[in-house]
């Protein structure tokens, strides 16, 4: 009787106690997922679980959506340049069906007018989201019955307390809506430290490359999860970017990932071609635009840069530079790619992509990423055929001859020495095979076998250069 007794006091206490957790966190509420806070609220940077509660209590009326390219946006700013009271539902990492997910929500407030939405192909390469297993996908429903996995949550029951009872002068970064999530204002930029990036990423690309989702795939993704919002609510505004990564970052998929290069050339234009069919959606493409994508000054990483470039990306959205058009979309996929290809990786000084021309006319000859200050490097095939020079190349000795009129020149794999007619020679960039194929300084080259190069900047741009090489 007694241990029966002790049972059903024990149950009791239970109830009574998850009773009183669960009114207090439903009280608080404190990711603010029933109402919006009437205190000052503390928000949570995990905005998986923070941007349902604001997404649904909240008053906007544009918002804005993307992966963590986007998290630098200032939705005031934003708002002034655009025109709007912004709401910005950034989600670091994560999949178009994660974005899709949270706009679903806004849109179900009934309030949304425009959309800002940043656009990466990565995010059409999965259709999951994070963590499956722990995916809070109950702040995202209607259904009241799974509110419980709120309410007797331990991470919010500390929450609500921290809300209610920290100082208010603790945690700002959390306190302030128009920053939460905004990492420019500490973030370090810089060429040295995007450099090091790019050299870790050569490695760790090679191991990601084998996984790529098919074009039909990726196809799908975007339909089910952008194209599908952009048909379901016709009274929305759409506006679609895609967000400028450094030219290093690209040239990294380019170089080691083709395939997933040339998906997102293709996707592209493909959703372009999708989206035409819609008067209220947007494209606007900075994939290609040189004067940001060349400068790793504004870089933390390959990929991310400073806040003052999100501003600009709204500044030129609003008076329609980099609009893409029938008319120009070919183009913005091919400045993409002719940068990529002709790009100059030069670590001890800036980015530029190179065109060579022989006596004015295209060379068909490919550049390789230089590795010290200008020390661009050739094919020394394809420069003997360029320039009209005879070429050998013995195998077993690992020895080229070039022979140009009156000039022999010979060089030898990793041989800092060349040899013109007979004499020794120091060469500033050792020959060295890149790719199976063996390259050396094209300048020395030049000069070696009685030739000039004439160096100038197309346009001038300095990010795009032209060496003319004459006899």
């Amino acid at each position: 009787m007694k241990n029966l007794r002790f049972i059903v006091s024990f149950l009791v206490f239970i109830v009574l106690f998850g009773a009183i957790v669960g009114t207090f966190v439903y009280a608080v509420d404190p990711l603010q997922q029933y109402r919006k806070a009437s205190y000052q609220p503390l928000f949570s940077g995990e905005q998986r679980y923070q941007n349902p509660g604001l997404a649904k209590n909240y008053k906007y009326d544009m918002v804005i959506i993307g992966s963590s390219m986007t998290e630098n946006f200032i939705p005031s700013q934003v708002g002034e340049t655009l025109g709007g009271n912004v709401l910005k539902l950034s989600t670091e990492g994560s999949t178009a069906k994660e974005q899709s997910m949270i706009a679903d929500v806004a849109f179900g407030t009934g309030q949304v007018k425009k959309v800002l939405w940043g656009l990466d192909y990565f995010s059409l390469r999965e259709n999951s989201v994070r963590d499956e297993q722990s995916f809070p996908f109950y702040l995202y429903d209607d259904n009241k019955l799974n509110d419980y996995k709120y309410i007797f949550n331990i991470s919010n029951v500390k929450h609500a307390f921290g809300a209610l009872f920290l100082p208010k002068d603790k945690y700002p970064q959390y306190r302030n809506l128009e920053k939460l999530n905004y990492w420019g204002g500490y973030a370090k930029y810089g060429a040295d430290r995007v450099m090091t990036k790019w050299k870790e990423a050569w490695n760790s690309e090679q191991t990601t490359s084998v996984n790529e989702p098919s074009l039909d795939v990726v196809k799908q993704r975007f339909q089910d999860n952008i194209l599908r919002l952009v048909k379901e609510h016709p009274e929305v505004e759409f506006t679609f970017y895609y967000p400028p990564y450094s030219v290093i970052r690209q040239q990294v998929w380019y170089s080691l990932n083709p395939e997933r290069f040339a998906n997102q050339i293709a996707m592209k234009k493909y959703m372009f071609e999708q989206f035409s069919a819609f008067d209220n959606v947007s494209i606007y493409d900075f994939q290609s635009d040189d004067s940001i994508t060349y400068d790793l000054g504004v870089y933390k990483d390959l990929s991310h840069h400073s806040a003052e470039v999100n501003q600009r990306i709204a500044e030129e959205i609003a008076v329609g530079t980099n609009k893409v058009t029938a008319e120009n979309v070919d183009q913005f996929n091919k400045d993409l790619e002719q940068q990529v290809q002709s790009l100059v990786i030069n670590e001890n000084g800036p980015l530029f992509s190179l065109t060579l021309t022989v006596d004015g006319q295209p060379a068909s000859f490919q550049q390789i990423p230089t590795t010290s200050k200008d020390q661009v490097r050739v094919p020394l095939k394809d420069f003997a055929e360029g320039i009209g020079a005879e070429f050998i190349y013995d195998t077993a000795a690992k020895k080229a001859t070039l022979t140009l009129g009156d000039k022999e020149l010979v060089l030898s794999v990793n041989d800092p020495l060349a040899n013109v007619n007979g004499e020794a020679v120091n060469l500033d960039s050792q020959p060295v095979i890149v790719k199976g194929r063996l390259v050396g300084p094209v300048v020395q080259l030049t000069q070696l076998l009685g030739g000039e190069i004439t160096t100038t900047e197309v346009n001038g741009d300095p990010h795009f250069v032209n060496y003319d090489i004459t006899f």
